[in-house]
Order: C-alpha cells, then sequence, then structure tokens
C-alpha cells in the first residue's frame, strides 16, 4: 500500500520565511520594487507617477503597515497638483477593476510586494 503522500510531518512545516526568521536580502529587494502590470502612459509620465506612488506610500508606511487612505489621498493630491484634476487612486489587495480613463493616463502596480496601485485620469 502506497502511504498518504501528506504523512509526512515535514509536509505541514511553514516555509523559513513564514516561520519569523528574517527575509533575505535578495527577496528584500524584489518586495521594494515597484512592478508596473499595466499602463497606457508615457514612458517619462509613467516614471513621474512611479516616483510619486513610491514616495507617497513610503511616507505613509508605519510600523503597523501602510496608511492606505492617506497616501492615496496624498497621491491623488500630488497628481491633480501637476497634472491637472480629475485623477483617482486606489490602493489595496486582491481587488479587480474596470474602468474608464483619459488615453495616456491608467497605471497599474504593484508595490512593497502585496499592495496593487492603480492610478488614472477619467
Amino acid at each position: 500500500q502506497v502511504p498518504f503522500p501528506f504523512a509526512d510531518p515535514a509536509c505541514f512545516r511553514p516555509p523559513a520565511a513564514m516561520s519569523g526568521a528574517p527575509l533575505p536580502n535578495e527577496l528584500k529587494k524584489q518586495i521594494q520594487r515597484v512592478v508596473v502590470k499595466h499602463t497606457d502612459c508615457s514612458v517619462e509620465t509613467t516614471q513621474e507617477v512611479l516616483d510619486t506612488v513610491t514616495g507617497m506610500v513610503d511616507k505613509c508606511a508605519a510600523v503597523d503597515g501602510v496608511k492606505i487612505e492617506q497616501a492615496c489621498k496624498m497621491i491623488k493630491e500630488a497628481l491633480d497638483k501637476q497634472y491637472g484634476t480629475a485623477w483617482h487612486c486606489i490602493i489595496g489587495k486582491g481587488y479587480s477593476f474596470d474602468i474608464t480613463s483619459q488615453n495616456g493616463t491608467l497605471m497599474y502596480c504593484f508595490y512593497l510586494g502585496e499592495y496593487a496601485v492603480l492610478v488614472f485620469k477619467c
């Protein structure tokens, strides 16, 4: 008889990253990078918006996590000031979207590993 494959207690051991052990430096570097999933902005606009997003999210980061509402408000205000009004910002985990935006103003990215950031102008 073949034993059940999950009968080995080693299968239930959490990985080192989940067990409270410090994260490897390479993984920390990857998490701190911004990953752009979709954009229709120009290259220079994308970089300027990314700089705004990362700066504001970092500014709103606290020991207990990122203050998402404050970060969204600050990003929206900065983009309104820089590119004109009607910008929107959504930050969260595990959401989907279907929006209509002006051409050249949509950007969807991930930052700090788990936060999805959507900015657009309509």
